[in-house]
């Protein structure tokens, strides 16, 4: 009798951002994000240290916001606000949690 491999379902690498922290740099903005599940991760983005915060906070958020949709299926928006004068907070916020196919 020849048996089906089990397949399992993969699980995401982290889980819904909900918090994100960007610092100024010089050629690079890192930039840490806290998950729901206690995880995280960071990245940077590769912009000059004269670029507008905005495009860099826009960067962050798409990249973030890609993430997340391909994971969890959920769209998320992000509210800025200083934190001291070179580093910023983002609070994350899910806009929705059904972004897949109509059925």
């Amino acid at each position: 009798m020849v048996r089906r491999r089990e397949t399992r379902k993969k699980r995401a690498p982290f889980g819904v951002p909900r918090e994100v922290v960007l610092l100024s740099g010089r050629d690079v903005w890192p930039y840490t994000f806290i998950a729901d599940d206690s995880g995280g991760g960071c990245g940077k983005v590769a912009m000059p240290a004269d670029a507008a915060i905005e495009d860099v906070q826009a960067a962050v958020f798409t990249r973030l916001a890609d993430l997340t949709r391909t994971f969890h299926g959920v769209e998320i928006g992000i509210v800025w606000s200083p934190l001291t004068p070179d580093s910023w907070v983002g609070r994350v916020g899910s806009l929705s949690t059904d972004v897949g196919p109509p059925p």
